[in-house]
């Protein structure tokens, strides 16, 4: 049984929070309100993608429709500080949200405003006393060698299950999470049996996540009832969607009847 969406939102703005879910909102700066909408639905994450404008790092996931577009400080790191000074937490349960960046262009003066802004709010990715950060960063788009950059300790980086072969030698401290992009590497629709091919690499990612002892995240699946049970029962942690109701009319009662079991720190 599919329990409906809440008819009335929890305000992001105020420190209530809905059951945290096993997802995260990809794409989130698409949706009405960016961050908030998320928040208010118990999403454990967002993900923005982000482009150098001047001086500036500005939202949107093609440079030629960023016009009127929001920065990265604007939509979201000013915000979540805000419910940091507000609350004395991002997420309800005191486990760090998901803030994962995409820098669209390989752009070193771009990461560099980036580890500029991060250090302007590192109180969020600061250590909260014996509880973690209140967000975790997570760059899963373009980053130089961090052999080239002095990274600061809390940035991390995706391990994409997908570009292993292409991924220069990464020490395990610096990944925040091993990715699994559905459209690319799974394809199953939900119906019939699971492709061989699909289950090695969901195994394969699991024991990877697992031996790392990081989170594993899955983007781009279908937000199909079959599709996320055979997610969640593989071990994934994160499952990015772009429909936020629908996800979570799916997703809820695995929260309520049965928490998922995670390839993470178990």
């Amino acid at each position: 049984m599919i329990i409906p969406v809440l008819l009335v939102l929890l305000s992001a703005d105020s420190c209530q929070t809905a059951a945290l879910l096993p997802a995260y909102a990809h794409n989130d700066f698409r949706n009405r309100r960016p961050l908030h909408d998320a928040l208010a639905l118990g999403y454990r994450g967002v993900e923005a993608d982000v482009f150098r404008v001047g001086t500036e790092l500005v939202v949107g996931h093609d440079r030629g429709a960023l016009r009127g577009a929001s920065t990265l400080s604007h939509l979201y790191l000013a915000p979540l500080r805000d419910r940091l000074h507000t609350c004395g937490y991002v997420l309800s349960d005191s486990t760090p949200l998901f803030l994962n960046i995409e820098l669209k262009e390989a752009d070193p003066v771009a990461f560099q405003y980036l580890l500029g802004l991060l250090r302007a709010f590192e109180e969020l990715f600061a250590a909260q006393q014996a509880a973690g950060p209140a967000v975790q960063v997570t760059l899963v788009g373009w980053w130089p060698s961090p052999d080239s950059v002095a990274w600061p300790d809390y940035l991390r980086v995706q391990l994409a299950i997908e570009q292993l072969e292409h991924i220069p030698v990464i020490d395990s401290a610096r990944v925040g999470f091993v990715s699994v992009d559905y459209e690319k590497v799974l394809r199953w629709r939900g119906v019939s049996d699971t492709p061989s091919v699909a289950q090695l690499t969901i195994t394969t990612a699991r024991e990877l996540a697992r031996t790392l002892r990081k989170p594993l995240r899955v983007h781009h699946a279908p937000a199909e009832l079959s599709v996320y049970s055979w997610l969640l029962w593989q071990g994934v942690t994160l499952v990015g969607t772009t429909d936020l109701k629908r996800s979570r009319e799916i997703l809820a009662p695995f929260v309520i009847n049965a928490r998922p079991r995670s390839s993470c720190c178990e």
